[in-house]
């Protein structure tokens, strides 16, 4: 019997094809355009801000037309400075034109990746073991081993890891910290991690259960890399003190300084007290590509668990953060839970793992396709010659900088991220008033449209932080960046 009822997406879907043109011309423009519009446009006028941050739900739908010219006019012109070339600020980038395209498919087909046998969940089946060939997470003798779950990023990927590092921890010990959770009579957890270490990682130690208290944070070297015998010394204290250490995390390309700690010597050490090592590298994963970091990222092979984001060095749009395991099973301990109303997919014949039980979430979105497409339009050479590309670019622009009467490192060059400050050469300056001569060129740079360097904080010292990872980065931006650095001082 009909009620009366249609819904405006009927018409929608009837004339799609219009809509999908009219939305494409935006797209197109966007992409065309963006090259040429001052690199840090996120702000829109405060008139628009306070539409857009106050609109009151109407209470008849909107044509789709109208829908869309609001979008173009109110919403499109106001983007993110990491969609510009010239946007040296975070470890995010533009995504590639095709992982653009391929997420628009992706949305079309709507296939959640927690389960079940469509085509997509292979895709990320297969997906799993290209990552594990970028980053060097495969067995010694070079054969991936292991499983990649696509998270919403970074802070996902380390909380999926670091919980099933407690859980390992616990049956190491004897015990099952699903059954018993945490508020048994048991000795604390302890988690190690690096000074230099993501800000998620003690966020993801405060959520388990475990405790900003039971994580400690290891001194580093002067190349900001976790220093072995102070970690040592750590788990020894800790182990006399009848805690019981659990996990390290270390770091491939931290977010700061981009440092690489040393993973052959903590991996003895996690071998020698049997802890369990989970490598962050959700920026610099891949880095290994590039012969001047392969021997550094080489014991990738001893890690159980790594967090990497496609995001980030490999231009997938947002949101993609990746966990690879070692040792599915674990994961699959840690998590599955299988109600009436849901299938056990582990176990049926010719399938691949359903990722919901491996992880936390159950119902969530295909990251692998448009994952999938920007590796695929590469290939491993691809993405070798773009990692190696923003290596060369981040030296160059060290090497001009140690060249320089008027530019200092703050950090050694590492990965693609390069910490700086102007020093003028005509009268010395007090810290405080350096630190905001080096402010105010930031702020300055970002205001004049062409470029945008955000500060830091390197050993308490203001920094200009360049990062390349746009696949449109080449030698003329470093040296238009130099050149802006010092227009702005003066």
């Amino acid at each position: 019997m009909d009620n009366g009822y249609k819904s405006p997406h009927v018409d929608d879907r009837r004339n799609f094809a219009d809509l999908l043109r009219r939305t494409g011309k935006t797209m197109v423009k966007h992409l065309t355009e963006r090259p040429d519009l001052p690199v840090d446009c996120a702000t829109p006028p405060e008139a628009l801000r306070r539409e857009l941050g106050e609109m009151l739900l109407p209470a008849e739908g909107m044509a789709a037309n109208d829908i869309l010219e609001f979008l173009e006019s109110k919403v499109m012109p106001w983007s993110m400075p990491t969609n510009h070339a010239r946007s040296y600020a975070w470890v995010n980038t533009s995504p590639a034109p095709i992982s653009i395209l391929s997420d628009a498919l992706a949305v079309t087909l709507n296939n959640g990746q927690d389960g079940y046998h469509h085509s997509t969940l292979y895709i990320m089946h297969s997906l799993g073991r290209w990552l594990m060939e970028l980053s060097g997470f495969m067995d010694a003798d070079g054969t991936p081993n292991g499983m990649a779950i696509l998270l919403a990023g970074g802070s996902g990927a380390n909380l999926n890891a670091l919980t099933v590092a407690r859980y390992w921890a616990a049956k190491r010990d004897g015990w099952n910290v699903r059954e018993e959770g945490l508020q048994g009579n048991r000795p604390a957890m302890i988690y190690y991690t690096s000074a230099e270490a993501h800000s998620s990682v003690q966020l993801c130690v405060e959520q388990l259960g475990i405790g900003a208290a039971n994580l400690r944070s290891i001194d580093t070297d002067d190349d900001f890399r976790m220093r072995p015998q102070a970690l040592r010394a750590a788990i020894e204290a800790d182990r006399a003190a009848g805690l019981s250490p659990a996990c390290v995390v270390a770091s491939v390309g931290s977010t700061n300084v981009g440092a690489i700690d040393p993973l052959d010597d903590i991996a003895d050490l996690c071998e020698e007290y049997d802890l369990w090592l989970h490598v962050d590298g959700a920026y610099g994963g891949i880095v290994g590509l590039d012969p001047a970091y392969t021997q550094m990222t080489s014991p990738m092979c001893r890690v159980n668990s790594l967090t990497l984001d496609p995001h980030k060095w490999l231009q997938v749009p947002l949101d993609c953060g990746a966990v690879i395991v070692r040792e599915r099973r674990l994961n699959y301990e840690n998590y599955t839970l299988v109600p009436d109303y849901l299938r056990a997919g582990d176990t049926e014949e010719g399938s691949v793992p359903w990722p919901y039980e491996y992880m936390f979430e159950l119902t969530f979105s295909d990251r692998a396709l448009k994952t999938w497409a920007a590796i695929a339009r590469l290939g491993r050479d691809g993405v070798r010659d773009m990692v190696i590309n923003c290596n060369n670019l981040a030296r160059l622009l060290g090497e001009l900088i140690e060249k320089s009467d008027d530019l200092e490192l703050l950090a050694p060059v590492s990965v693609s991220t390069v910490n700086f400050r102007y020093l003028p050469t005509d009268r010395d300056l007090p810290a405080a008033d350096l630190d905001s001569l080096n402010q105010q060129i930031s702020d300055r740079i970002a205001n004049s449209g062409e470029a945008h360097i955000p500060t830091t904080r390197v050993k308490a010292a203001v920094s200009l932080r360049a990062c390349f990872l746009h696949y449109e980065n080449c030698e003329a931006d470093v040296h238009h960046l130099v050149a802006l650095v010092r227009r702005f001082a003066t």
